[in-house]
């Protein structure tokens, strides 16, 4: 871990030439395919709901701003979009994430106990731009001063997160002027005040390394009121690296055990083939039709209908859940008597979550013979 150095806290800010760093069309083509391979699994916190990085458009070292937005149109006419800086593109905050990599971190000086223990980590994106790392800015560009006067507010709402989250600026004299500051709570005062049509870079840090998601609302105040207009609470989603290993989820069948028998039971209960509740259909069967099988009232619903076609046939039609087929097998087969042989009856196409069979006959047999035999892979 690199030592904090004085110019990010005390370094005055000054407005570099926007570098795209990856103006290459396939940088984003392959940031997009790096993320969903590395977390395609959803990432969850204790007592929020569900994140997932697949899918969204991965920033890494190109100037990004959190842009505050004006359209008349909609119903909340107030939010924010992040704006790919370096070709002129606005995103839905929803399908981006900002990447802090671990080049970020570095050690807390001393004097600066606000932001944590002397010689702990933060992760620091800052105010000057730094080509290995991530640009941010704030703005508003684009805003409409007929409309609204004054400073807008962009005021940070929740973190959703491992750890706290900073927001300042610096001068040269080494004073540092704290925007933002989770660790203490958040509040009305918790926000940034720019200009229409403004445009401000801060220092952005984090304590600890994994996903934050930071909701922020604008408002702005129309002319001739005294009242600020609020808008839309928007997520913007920061990956800050390393990212913790997400493992991944145990096998369907698993899950299904764990949920069937939340307590515990013996293993010989709990196997394939077994039929705790005595209703003559496996373990396996249940789990591959969505039943309960600690109740004989409820077992998978099988069932027959003669075919629609000009030879005669009989049609098989069992309900099941489609995604537990990769760790089950389902096969229906006839005979002539219960001595055998056997042989496998045809499938043919599913209707929605329906596995359908159908045997044809050239003759209509008097007697004819079936099993369904489900088995775990």
């Amino acid at each position: 871990m690199g030592s904090i150095s004085m110019p990010l806290f005390c370094n005055p800010f000054s407005w570099p030439p926007r570098q795209a760093v990856y103006r290459a069309a396939y940088q984003i083509a392959y940031q997009i395919t790096y993320w969903a391979c590395l977390l395609a699994a959803p990432v969850t916190w204790a007592s929020d709901p569900v994140l997932s990085l697949t899918n969204r458009i991965a920033f890494t070292r190109q100037h990004v701003d959190i842009r505050m937005m004006f359209r008349a149109d909609t119903d909340t006419p107030i939010t924010v979009q992040v704006r790919d800086g370096d070709h002129g593109i606005n995103y839905s905050a929803t399908n981006t994430v900002l990447v802090v990599s671990e080049q970020a971190k570095l050690a807390i000086p001393a004097g600066f106990e606000t932001f944590g223990p002397e010689g702990s980590p933060l992760w620091v994106l800052p105010q000057s731009q730094d080509p290995a790392l991530l640009f941010l800015g704030f703005s508003s560009e684009g805003f409409p001063r007929d409309l609204f006067d004054g400073r807008l507010r962009l005021q940070l709402k929740e973190v959703h997160g491992p750890g706290s989250v900073f927001l300042w600026q610096a001068d040269s004299g080494g004073a540092v002027t704290l925007r933002i500051n989770s660790k203490d709570g958040l509040d009305a005062d918790d926000r940034i005040e720019p200009l229409i049509n403004g445009h401000d870079h801060y220092n952005l840090g984090f304590t600890t390394a994994g996903l934050y998601e930071l909701v922020f609302q604008p408002s702005a105040r129309p002319l001739g009121s005294e009242n600020f207009l609020l808008g839309e609470s928007v997520p913007v989603l920061f990956a800050v690296e390393p990212l913790p290993v997400v493992p991944p989820p145990p096998p369907l069948w698993q899950q299904w055990v764990q949920a069937q028998w939340p307590g515990g039971v013996p293993n010989d209960e709990v196997q394939p083939e077994a039929d705790p509740d005595h209703d003559g259909e496996p373990n396996i069967a249940e789990f591959l039709s969505g039943t309960n099988p600690r109740d004989p009232a409820s077992r998978p619903l099988f069932k027959y209908h003669p075919g629609s076609g000009v030879v005669p046939s009989l049609v098989f039609e069992l309900p099941v859940v489609t995604e537990r087929f990769d760790e089950a097998r389902i096969d229906l087969e006839s005979a002539a008597s219960l001595m055998g042989p056997w042989t496998p009856v045809p499938s043919i196409p599913p209707i929605g979550a329906t596995v359908r069979w159908e045997d044809s006959f050239a003759t209509p047999p008097n007697t004819r013979f079936y099993r369904r035999r489900t088995t775990k892979l």
